[in-house]
Formats: structure tokens, C-alpha cells, sequence
């Protein structure tokens, strides 16, 4: 897989988009970028992190089924963080705030059920390593471990504009990853950075950079699937370099007798759980 790949944003169904914008835009802080009838897409200036497409009714899909885990806005500074933390806890009851050795991280749900991961990286010489991979734990925090942030008591004024999609977690449904990681290693071509415990978590990863992560700890024995009308992930954009990579790619593809569709350079293809990956060209502005 190319070095140069980038996340692009995540498509989401939600029952209502007002609802939903004032979700994003007041608790998470994200920027309203642009709305157009039934969508809207939210981020950063100059980064769309999330596109919201409104299906008036839709309720969370079974649990078991594949689809998002959760997206994962990464703030620059643990202060950041810290200031996101005291913001949407004096909000909200609802939120769990864990340290992942390799980030520290505050876990949110949006009125539909879409769990959002607002984090911050550790620096590497902080993490744990074993047989030359990071170690990944989940330990819980308490709000004593980020009131001790400079600038934690400062007001929150949104998600800073340095802010970047620092990776999307899916919850696929074949026990063990047993088809999932040879689609992304083999097939597609990440590597596998690390797992946690029995959640069969491992990463997708393009030069240490975690940008794919997978879970089946929702459905273990398989899952039920999503249905059309509910709230779900429609799927995630990546962005290579060239439209000749995106070419290269479904070739690849093609050779493998790989189910997908390449139309206009961009190439869209269902993982083995049915997440649709929609691979385009382009090169991502650097985020202020």
C-alpha cells in the first residue's frame, strides 16, 4: 500500500440531519463545512471528517452487524483533549475515558448510536513495545488525569483546525479475522500493527500510521446485516496519491478475482463483513 495514502471522511445515514448537525457541530466540535438538502459534511477548514446523509426514521442496526465502531478525530496536544473532555462532560453523562498507552482517548455515542473516539497520540518514546510492535491496553482514566492539562479550565472554542482524522475503527464479522486479514495485508497491503486481548483487533497500518483498525468482538461467531433503513456506515473514503495508483490497485484486485468496481478512477469494494471502501485520488491539504 502506498506510504502517501490518507483517510478521507466517513458516510454515515442518521434519522435526522438538524438533530445531528447540532450534535457535531455544539458537543463534538467539528466545523459545519457545507449542508446541501438531505447531506452535510462536517470537519476542520479544509478537511471533511464525517459526511451525514439523513434517512428520516433510520434506529441503530443489531450490534452484531459490520459497519463503524467508531471514528477517531486526533487533536494535536493533549491539552486539546483535556479542553474537549471538561467540554463535553459538563454536557453529557454519557462518555468513557481510556488510555490506550499509544493515545489517550474520550469515547462518545451521537444521538443515532455512531461512536466517536476524540483522541490524543502519545509521544512514541511513551509506548510499550513487544516483538517490535506497540502494546495495545484500554485501562480506564479519570477526570483527575486531564485537569492537570495546562489550559484545561480555558474555554472550549471547537476542535482546533490542527486536528485530523487520526484513524476509523469497523466492526467486521468473520470469527478471528480470518478473512479480514488477508484481505487488507495480502490483498490490499497493510500491515498488521498490533491486537488487544480477545477482541482480535489488529491495524491497518501505512508506515506507523494506524489508519484502519478492525474488531469482531461485536459479532464473534458472525453478525446479522445491516439493514438498509437503518442508521449505519454507507463507507469510508481512502485517498491514494494518483488515479494511476487507484488503476494499479484494481488490478491487483482483478488478478485476485476480487469482486469491485472501478468507474471514473475511483474505485469502490466491500471488504469480507460488506464495509465499502471507496479508493479515490488526490492529495489531502496539510490541516492548519
Amino acid at each position: 500500500m502506498d506510504r502517501d495514502l490518507a483517510l478521507g471522511a466517513v458516510e454515515l445515514t442518521v434519522a435526522d440531519l438538524g438533530r445531528s448537525v447540532e450534535y457535531y457541530t455544539r458537543d463534538i466540535g467539528l466545523r459545519l463545512l457545507d449542508r446541501d438538502g438531505d447531506g452535510a459534511r462536517l470537519g476542520v477548514p479544509g478537511r471533511a471528517f464525517v459526511v451525514l446523509r439523513e434517512r428520516p426514521g433510520a434506529e441503530p442496526p443489531p450490534s452484531s452487524s459490520s459497519g463503524l465502531s467508531h471514528f477517531a478525530p486526533q487533536v494535536p496536544t493533549p491539552a486539546d483533549l483535556a479542553r474537549f473532555v471538561r467540554h463535553y462532560t459538563a454536557r453529557h453523562t454519557g462518555f468513557q475515558l481510556t488510555d490506550h498507552v499509544v493515545a489517550r482517548s474520550c469515547y462518545v455515542v451521537d444521538p443515532d448510536g455512531h461512536c466517536v473516539e476524540v483522541t490524543s497520540a502519545r509521544p512514541r518514546e511513551e509506548w510499550r513495545w513487544q516483538d517490535g510492535r506497540p502494546v495495545l491496553v484500554a485501562d480506564p482514566l479519570a477526570m483527575t488525569d486531564f485537569s492537570g492539562e495546562p489550559g484545561w479550565d480555558r474555554p472550549f472554542d471547537g476542535l482546533p483546525a490542527g486536528t485530523e482524522l487520526g484513524h476509523v475503527q469497523l466492526k467486521v464479522t468473520d470469527p478471528e479475522l480470518a478473512a479480514t486479514e488477508p484481505f487488507y495485508c495480502d490483498l490490499l497491503g497493510f500491515a498488521v500493527e498490533g491486537r488487544l486481548g480477545t477482541m482480535f483487533l489488529a491495524v491497518g497500518v501505512v508506515e506507523h500510521r494506524a489508519l484502519l483498525v478492525f474488531t469482531n468482538r461485536f459479532s464473534p461467531d458472525g453478525g446479522a446485516p445491516v439493514p438498509e433503513d437503518s442508521a449505519h456506515l454507507v463507507g469510508v473514503d481512502l485517498v491514494l496519491p494518483e488515479a494511476a495508483d487507484v488503476r494499479e490497485l484494481a488490478g491487483r484486485l482483478a488478478a485476485a478475482g476480487y469482486p469491485h468496481e472501478l468507474a471514473a478512477d475511483v474505485l469502490r469494494v466491500r471488504d469480507p463483513s460488506g464495509n465499502l471502501l471507496r479508493f479515490t485520488a488526490g492529495r489531502l491539504l496539510p490541516v492548519l
